[in-house]
C-alpha cells in the first residue's frame, strides 16, 4: 500500500507544478499584450495560493501602480515563505508610496543577514538620507566606500550625509574624493564647485564650473553657478552672455531675470533692465525686491513720481516680522482649546518668520488637534523635522514619535501618503 501511496503523492505534486506552470505561461502571454487585468483575474481564480503565485500577482499590481494590493500580496507570500527577494520588493513598494520607515525596517533586516549585498546597503543609505538620518547614512556609505573603492557614488552620497550634519570641510573632501575616482562624475563636480564657492575660493570654484560645462554645456545648474559667480565678480557683460544661454534653454526664474536686469542696469542700459525687471514682476507681482529694483531704475531716470509709487508698493508688500505677536495669540488660543484659531495664528507666525522653530512645531501640534484629516498634521510634523530636527531634540523626539503613529494610523485606514 505504501508503495502505491508515495508515487501518488509525487504524481499530485507534479500535476500541481505543471498546472501552475501552465497558468504562468498564459499570464506571461497576457502581460506581453498589456492585458494586466485579465492576467490578474486568472491568478486570483487560481486556488493554490503559493508564494510564487502571490509574488507574480504582487509584481503585476506594483507595475500598474496598485500599491496597496501589491503590499497585500507580497505580505501574504512572505507569511508563507520568508525570502529576501520578496522583502526587497515589498520595501521598494513602501519606499515608492512614502512609507519610508517600513522600507527601512525591511532593508535593515535583509542587510543584517547579508552585508555583502551592496545594492541593498546603497538603497538603505539613500533612504536614511531621505528620512534625515544622516549619522546612519554616514556609517553605511563609509562601509560601502571600503567595500568598493572605485564607485564614486559612495563618497558622493557620504558627502550628502556629512552636509546634513553641517560638517562642511569633511563634506567637501568627500565630494573631492568622488571626483578623484571619476573626473566625469557630474554631480560631484557640481558639489565641489559649490563647496569652493562657500569657502570663498572662487578661482577653484570657477575651474570646476568650467569642467562641468565642458562635459555638459547646457547644464542649467552649472550655468546658474557661472552666472552667479560672474555677476558677483562684476563681470556684467560676461554674465549677460551666460544668462542668454539660460534664456535660450527656456529657463525662467525671478532670480535669473533680476540678474539680467541688474547686469543691464550696471551697464547703464536701463531700457533692457526694465524689460527683465518686468518679466520678473510677471512671475510675482508683489515681489518687494523687484519693485525696489524698478523704483531705483525710475529714480535714475528722474521719474520721481513713479519711483515713489514703486518704492511704496515695495514697502507695502514686504512682510514685517510679526511672528512673536502671532505666536502669543496662538498660545492663548491653544490654551482655550480654540485649535482652529491657533492653527491660523501659528500659520501666520511661520509665514512671518520661517526660522521660528517653536512656531512650526506649534502649528503641527495645533493641526494635529484640530484636523480630522491627519495628513495635514503629518505634513507639518515632517516639515518641522526636515528643517529643525537638530535644533530642538526635545520637540524633535515628540514630532518623530507622532510621525510614526500618524503614518501607522493612516496606513491602517488605507490612506496613501505622498
Amino acid at each position: 500500500m505504501k508503495k502505491i501511496f508515495i508515487p501518488l503523492l509525487f504524481l499530485v505534486a507534479v500535476l500541481k507544478t505543471e498546472a501552475q506552470s501552465s497558468v504562468f505561461t498564459v499570464v506571461d502571454s497576457l502581460l506581453i499584450k498589456g492585458n494586466y487585468q485579465k492576467a490578474l483575474i486568472l491568478l486570483e481564480e487560481t486556488k493554490d495560493k503559493n508564494p510564487l503565485l502571490l509574488e507574480k500577482t504582487a509584481d503585476i499590481y506594483q507595475t500598474i501602480g496598485n500599491y496597496n494590493k501589491a503590499i497585500t500580496s507580497y505580505s501574504e507570500a512572505l507569511a508563507i515563505e520568508e525570502k529576501s527577494e520578496l522583502k526587497l520588493k515589498l520595501a521598494n513598494v513602501y519606499a515608492t508610496i512614502g512609507y519610508k520607515n517600513k522600507a527601512i525596517d525591511l532593508y535593515e533586516d535583509v542587510f543584517k543577514k547579508d552585508s555583502s549585498n551592496l545594492l541593498v546597503a546603497n538603497n538603505l543609505g539613500k533612504l536614511y538620507l531621505r528620512e534625515l538620518k544622516p549619522k546612519s547614512a554616514e556609517q553605511l556609505f563609509r562601509y560601502l566606500k571600503v567595500q568598493d573603492t572605485l564607485n564614486p557614488n559612495y563618497p558622493y552620497q557620504l558627502g550628502k550625509a556629512l552636509a546634513l550634519q553641517r560638517k562642511k570641510l569633511q563634506m567637501g573632501q568627500s565630494y573631492i574624493d568622488a571626483f578623484a575616482i571619476d573626473t566625469l562624475h557630474l554631480n560631484s563636480i557640481y558639489e565641489v564647485a559649490k563647496f569652493f564657492k562657500t569657502i570663498n575660493v572662487r578661482d577653484t570654484s570657477r575651474i570646476f564650473i568650467e569642467k562641468g560645462l565642458k562635459i555638459d554645456s547646457t547644464n542649467i545648474n552649472f550655468l546658474q553657478l557661472k552666472t552667479n559667480d560672474q555677476y558677483f565678480e562684476k563681470e556684467f557683460e560676461e554674465a549677460l552672455v551666460t544668462l542668454k544661454k539660460l534664456e535660450a534653454l527656456k529657463f525662467r526664474s525671478i532670480n535669473t531675470y533680476e540678474m539680467f536686469g541688474m547686469s543691464y542696469f550696471n551697464l547703464e542700459k536701463n531700457d533692457s533692465a526694465e524689460i527683465y525687471f518686468k518679466k520678473a514682476l510677471k512671475m510675482d507681482r508683489k515681489n518687494p525686491k523687484i519693485l525696489y529694483r524698478l523704483a531705483t531704475l525710475e529714480y535714475h531716470r528722474e521719474n520721481f513720481k513713479l519711483a515713489r509709487l514703486l518704492a511704496m508698493q515695495s514697502i507695502m508688500y514686504s512682510k514685517p516680522d510679526h511672528d512673536k505677536q502671532y505666536m502669543l495669540l496662538g498660545i492663548m488660543a491653544k490654551n482655550e482649546f480654540d485649535y482652529k484659531s491657533a492653527v491660523n495664528y501659528f500659520d501666520e507666525a511661520v509665514k512671518n518668520n520661517v526660522n521660528n522653530v517653536d512656531a512650526l512645531f506649534e502649528l503641527a501640534f495645533a493641526a494635529d488637534s484640530y484636523y480630522e484629516d491627519k495628513k495635514m498634521a503629518l505634513r507639518y510634523y515632517e516639515r518641522f523635522m526636515e528643517r529643525f530636527e537638530s535644533k530642538s531634540p526635545k520637540l524633535s523626539k515628540y514630532a518623530s514619535e507622532r510621525i510614526k503613529q500618524l503614518r501607522k494610523q493612516l496606513f491602517i485606514e488605507g490612506v496613501i501618503v505622498d
